[in-house]
């Protein structure tokens, strides 16, 4: 009865973040606000011709075709794809890459805030503590900055990745049942010796 009422409780606390994550999207769904500027011009632009040299090509592309006049354009590595590839698939969905953009902005927010209640929940073994950090994480100055300001949409992605790093380590270090999540083990690469 404890387990269920337990994963009740944490099930509570993902919607409670999805729900947070609403709040403080609000502003996307204005379609008065400004992605291109700063960087969300870059991101926009990199999605729409990486789809367009998909659909022209059928590969991944790291050069974009149309850029530059036809001349093609290596945009794809200087930044890091991830983020781009996640705009496309949700623009097969939505057929629009603004709001595939803002959804992007969106998904990241709510798993950064995800991966900081998973991390903050094994280290505390506390939902509650876990929930509140979760939320500080997700409302804190420079990750809004990102989203709303600077449109950095690699920057704020990366904000998933931090408490996933942490969780890995924890994990290495301080539990018995050693789950490697970001280390390899010496015998994985040398397995000859």
């Amino acid at each position: 009865m404890k387990e269920k009422f337990l994963k009740n409780k944490k099930t509570i606390n993902y919607i409670i973040l999805i729900i947070v994550g609403c709040i403080l999207c609000i502003p996307l769904l204005n379609s008065q606000i400004d992605v291109y500027s700063d960087d969300g011009i870059q991101h926009i632009a990199r999605a729409f011709g990486t789809w367009t040299s998909i659909k022209q090509n059928g590969v991944l592309p790291n050069v974009i075709n149309s850029f530059t006049n036809n001349f093609g354009y290596s945009w794809n590595l200087f930044y890091g794809s991830l983020s781009t590839y996640v705009i496309i698939f949700i623009n097969l969905i939505f057929n629009n890459f603004i709001i595939s953009y803002k959804l992007c902005a969106f998904l990241a927010l709510v798993l950064s805030g995800f991966f900081m209640y998973k991390f903050m929940n094994a280290y505390t073994e506390n939902d509650n503590v876990a929930l509140l950090s979760s939320i500080l994480y997700m409302t804190f100055p420079y990750h809004l900055t990102d989203l709303y300001t600077r449109n950095a949409l690699g920057e704020y992605a990366s904000f998933m990745f931090i408490p996933l790093v942490f969780y890995g380590l924890y994990n290495l270090f301080y539990t018995s049942d050693k789950q490697y999540y970001l280390a390899i083990r010496s015998n994985w690469i040398n397995t000859n010796t």
